[in-house]
């Protein structure tokens, strides 16, 4: 009787020392404008890399911290970056949202990045100068832009097709309905990857531009800061990092 008493207990007080830790635990938001892959895919089965992140996080803050992921649109996440401190947003480049860097906290990079062209195989561009380029087609994911492919829609250079996914735009190129398009290189991997098509497009070799993808993080909290830098590391020569880039056609090795 006593010994039952005792494990009954034993677990009423483990259960309240869980509970404890983790109501005190410091709650912020892994948020991320993205809405597909590689870095967000399906959120039941938390398959994305935005999920490897923050399960990663939550394992080693040992009820410290607690994260947990908000997708929402871009003006949104522009709000709460202005009007709260609660949030971090992994995977982005400080140049697009701080190019001075001085309204946040910008981390190592997660992935190093690029924007390189995709064309067909009968294609094969390794440059969008404009003599290379004339004629050609192109497509612009809305909300997306990149001067140089601007520059050139704007001169009647080439023509232009709105899309409202990168994945409908990367399709458009393998079906030779457009040309090439201009887009960051580990999005469009995980694409090709996804669909296998790399029979049907051609991966430049050169680059357009290249960008770090950080995370950002709210310069009033040294702490948070300081724990989330020290896991970038960790969690960079991790297996699930690994294991997660391999399963989306990811390569880093820049």
């Amino acid at each position: 009787m006593f010994f039952n008493k005792f494990i009954k207990l034993s677990i009423l007080l483990v259960l309240f020392s869980t509970f404890s830790q983790s109501t005190l635990a410091k709650k912020f938001y892994v948020c991320s404008a993205y809405l597909s892959g590689p870095f967000v895919t399906d959120e039941n089965d938390r398959l994305a890399l935005l999920y490897t992140f923050t399960d990663f996080l939550n394992k080693k803050a040992q009820y410290k911290y607690s994260f947990e992921v908000l997708v929402l649109p871009r003006s949104r996440l522009l709000l709460e970056l202005k009007l709260t401190d609660h949030c971090i947003v992994p995977f982005v480049s400080y140049k697009w949202f701080d190019p001075s860097k001085q309204l946040y906290y910008w981390s190592q990079p997660l992935l190093n990045d690029a924007n390189i062209i995709l064309s067909s195989q009968d294609k094969k561009l390794e440059s969008i100068a404009k003599e290379r380029v004339a004629g050609m087609s192109t497509s612009q994911v809305i909300g997306f832009f990149d001067d140089q492919i601007d520059a050139l829609i704007k001169d009647n250079t080439v023509s232009a097709f709105n899309s409202l996914s990168l994945e409908n735009s990367v399709g458009m190129v393998a079906r030779k309905r457009i040309d090439f398009i201009v887009s960051g290189e580990i999005p469009v991997q995980y694409l090709i990857h996804k669909h296998q098509i790399q029979d049907k497009v051609y991966f430049s070799k050169n680059t357009t531009s290249t960008f770090e993808r950080s995370v950002l993080l709210p310069k009033s909290n040294p702490q948070l800061i300081e724990f989330v830098e020290q896991q970038i590391g960790v969690l960079k020569s991790s297996s699930e990092w690994q294991q997660a880039l391999a399963q989306f056609g990811i390569n880093d090795n820049k």
